[in-house]
C-alpha cells in the first residue's frame, strides 16, 4: 500500500468496476427501448382493432363476411383482418386481429340486433 497514492492493482480493479457497470446500463438502455417500442406497437393494434368493432358495432348488420385491411399510424404498420358471423337471427358476432412486426391483438365482440327478423326488444 503506498501513501504517496493508488497502486496500479488499485486502478485496474476501479477501471473494471466502471467498465462493467457500463456494460450493464447501456444492456438495460437497450433492452428498455425495446419494451416501449412493444408497448407502443401493441397499444398502436388494440386501438386499430377497437376502432375497426366501434365502426361495426354501429354500422348495419353485415352477415357472415371477411376481409383484410393494410393500416399504418406515422412508421407503424400492420395488417387488420376482420371476420363477421351470424350465430343466431337475432345475434351477430365479430372477429378482428391486428399483426405487427412484433405484436399479435385479437378481438372478439358481439352484437344484438334490433331491426327487422323478429328481433325486436
Amino acid at each position: 500500500m503506498s501513501s504517496h497514492g493508488e497502486t496500479l492493482v488499485e486502478v485496474v480493479v476501479a477501471l473494471l468496476l466502471l467498465t462493467v457497470g457500463a456494460l450493464a446500463l447501456a444492456g438495460g438502455i437497450g433492452q428498455a427501448q425495446q419494451a416501449r417500442h412493444r408497448a407502443a406497437s401493441s397499444g398502436l393494434a388494440l386501438a386499430s382493432a377497437e376502432a375497426w368493432l366501434e365502426v361495426w358495432r354501429a354500422g348495419p348488420p353485415r352477415g357472415a363476411a371477411a376481409g383484410t385491411d393494410a393500416i399504418s399510424w406515422g412508421e407503424w404498420h400492420g395488417v387488420l383482418e376482420w371476420q363477421t358471423g351470424s350465430p343466431s337471427e337475432c345475434v351477430e358476432s365479430a372477429r378482428v386481429s391486428v399483426s405487427a412486426a412484433d405484436v399479435d391483438v385479437q378481438l372478439s365482440s358481439l352484437r344484438f340486433l334490433t331491426a327487422g327478423g323478429g328481433c325486436e326488444p
